[in-house]
């Protein structure tokens, strides 16, 4: 489940790329490099993710309500919801360092950091505990109103990979 945490903040910085932003009031969307994102802000996303087994949990499918919001400094938030997950993810341009950055947290106890030279394809690492796991989060457009992502992580000798389709 974290690692679907993770994955899901990948799928919204690729959308926040993907999709032109809706027409809203000056001071509720991003602005500069983060501009693209404001697609994501509104109506809440609906998403399916297909979850290997890992952890000693067989493979599932879990459905998650993800809303999004604009935070101090033109960053982006996500709060993502479900029966088995709950977590929150950042992201945000660093001018200084041209890249694109997402920081995630869950209640499993999960965190991570990722970054991007576009905003689309985003690299990183990932805690589980004391466990830190490799992370590679792609994104693509699948529809006006809906995005794909595919995450691998890998670690301990051991990979995963998870898929999360989001529509509204």
């Amino acid at each position: 489940m974290r690692v679907f945490f993770v994955s899901f903040c990948a799928v919204a910085l690729a959308a926040f790329i993907s999709f032109p932003a809706p027409a809203r009031a000056a001071d509720t969307m991003p602005t500069g490099e983060m501009a693209s994102f404001g697609y994501l802000l509104g109506a809440p996303w609906t998403c399916m993710t297909q979850v290997p087994a890992m952890h000693g949990m067989p493979a599932r499918t879990d459905q998650l309500t993800v809303t999004f919001d604009l935070a101090p400094r033109n960053v982006i938030h996500d709060h993502v919801a479900g029966a088995n997950y709950m977590g929150d993810d950042y992201f945000g341009y660093s001018s200084r360092m041209s890249n694109y950055w997402t920081t995630s947290a869950d209640g499993d106890a999960s965190y991570g950091i990722a970054t991007s030279p576009d905003g689309k394809a985003f690299t990183g690492t990932m805690h589980m505990g004391m466990m830190a796991m490799d992370v590679t989060t792609t994104y693509a457009k699948s529809g006006a109103n809906a995005i794909s992502m595919t995450q691998v992580i890998s670690g301990g000798g051991q990979q995963a990979t998870l898929s999360s389709s989001c529509t509204r």
